[in-house]
């Protein structure tokens, strides 16, 4: 018997469409303008082995058909369809036990892929005779690795986080844009987001879009075939590919080149790509996130960000917030991080002494969760106290600008008061490379900025052309 799936769009066309497509492919698929009908139709035949229902609609949206089908006991997969608007809407849905949601306009090959999971895991649960049909949110097997609650701190800013994280569990495909400063734990949340997801069955790849040139980057990404280039002597899965069913993590977006950022959109619109070299169209369900400490507004009016990507990119916007701006969750993070390395370390450090908390507390934090970690390592392995004292906390000065610290003391940095913020960023840069002998990366860690910063317009080479009367001399 041919599966029934029954499809329901206030615009007939679209309805029409997608159930002649597939009848095409072989299931009994109906079209209904109206909810209503629908439902007068399930009360007269057999109930419908799937429901794909519009999301918004005049007169009953999608969460409410599905509040009428649970209250007729109908357990039945329905995947909801949404405009990019309503995406929030389509995670309420999810919430309520919708299998899945689609973005309008609907990708066909999408939408099948779709349906075929959806009617594979009904005909399951119907061997299984289980009463209750778990939902994929009810189904999900949090992850003992990366559990929700380490992500740490009672704050509304870090519950709003772990809100969030919740919410994705059971939406694979929604891409997640994690905006904070550097050391906020953007690396953290990505990972708890993908291993507490109910779709982790993949493998959770990440890169850094500031370390590696165009060319290799998108080589790193899409894969290439052999003899794509000079070197490609066999073929080779992109990271994209490897983490088919997984999560992608792309970690300093805003330093993606232009060229290769519209590439990116076409796999986000299609789900699709080509490796370099080939012609095959490969199909996966990787879901993308991305990670930026930087202005992307700013960066799409300055043209140096794609407006499309960004719109598309930020779905869900997760922010991360400084460690300044966090209070009492300072002291959960460090009290967490002192029992960690009390295991490391073998040590038996209880806590702070009160001057050490109000030095914690006074610090501004520029290197945020990363800075703090250092600074604690070190205290735990000199102090000789059973608490930490603020003689053990070396911390940097606040005004660095004056005193050399951030280059090693090999010359202090001054800078005239009347110039802007923008051009004290570039000075300071060409500073800490002119005065240090680190390499570019060791530098950009230092700085806490990417290593593509420093090569990059707006970065070295502008600080190097407006050098002039800028350029600080050392003392």
């Amino acid at each position: 018997m041919k599966q029934r799936i029954y499809i329901v769009d206030d615009e007939p066309k679209i309805g029409d469409l997608f159930a002649k497509t597939l009848n095409r492919d072989g299931y009994d698929a109906r079209a209904f303008v109206s909810p209503n009908t629908m439902l007068e139709q399930v009360e007269d035949e057999e109930p419908p082995h799937l429901i794909l229902t519009d999301l918004m609609m005049p007169s009953m949206n999608g969460i409410e058909l599905m509040e009428h089908l649970e209250e007729e006991g109908l357990q039945v997969p329905v995947i909801v369809m949404t405009a990019h608007s309503s995406v929030q809407n389509a995670v309420e849905a999810m919430q309520m036990g919708a299998f899945h949601y689609l973005q309008k306009p609907v990708n066909l090959e999408e939408m099948r892929s779709l349906i075929e999971k959806a009617l594979a895991l009904y005909e399951e649960e119907e061997e299984r005779e289980e009463p209750d049909k778990p939902t994929p949110v009810e189904s999900a097997k949090p992850s003992s690795e990366f559990p929700i609650s380490g992500i740490l701190g009672e704050s509304e800013a870090i519950e709003e986080v772990r809100g969030t994280i919740e919410t994705l569990t059971g939406v694979p495909n929604t891409v997640v844009l994690l905006r904070g400063e550097t050391g906020t734990g953007k690396n953290l949340v990505a990972k708890t987001i993908h291993h507490n997801s109910t779709y982790n069955a993949g493998r959770f790849m990440e890169i850094n879009c500031a370390a590696l040139p165009e060319n290799l980057l998108e080589a790193e990404l899409f894969g290439y075939e052999e003899g794509a280039f000079t070197d490609a002597r066999e073929s080779k899965q992109g990271l994209l590919e490897a983490a088919d069913g997984g999560t992608l993590f792309l970690d300093e977006i805003d330093s993606m080149p232009v060229p290769l950022q519209a590439k990116l959109l076409s796999f986000l619109e299609s789900r699709t790509f080509r490796r370099l070299g080939g012609v095959d169209e490969i199909r996966v369900t990787t879901r993308v996130l991305c990670a930026t400490n930087s202005d992307l507004e700013q960066l799409v009016a300055e043209k140096e960000f794609r407006k499309d990507l960004f719109y598309r990119i930020n779905v869900v916007n997760l922010h991360l917030p400084p460690l300044r701006k966090m209070g009492e969750d300072l002291f959960v993070i460090a009290r967490s991080l002192v029992e960690e390395f009390n295991e490391e370390l073998r040590r038996d450090v209880e806590g702070f002494t009160e001057a050490a908390r109000e030095k914690l507390a006074e610090h501004a934090w520029p290197g945020n969760v990363r800075e703090l970690r250092n600074v604690l390592e070190r205290a735990m392995i000199f102090s000789e106290t059973p608490e930490i004292e603020v003689g053990d906390l070396v911390l940097a000065p606040r005004d660095q600008l004056t005193d050399g610290a951030a280059t090693g003391g090999r010359g202090s940095f001054s800078f005239p008061a009347e110039h802007t913020l923008e051009e004290l960023e570039q000075a300071y840069i060409l500073h800490t490379l002119n005065h240090s002998d680190a390499s570019y990366a060791d530098v950009a860690e230092m700085l806490g900025i990417s290593k593509k910063t420093l090569w990059e317009p707006r970065g070295r080479r502008r600080a190097v052309r407006d050098g002039g009367g800028l350029d600080p001399s050392p003392r």
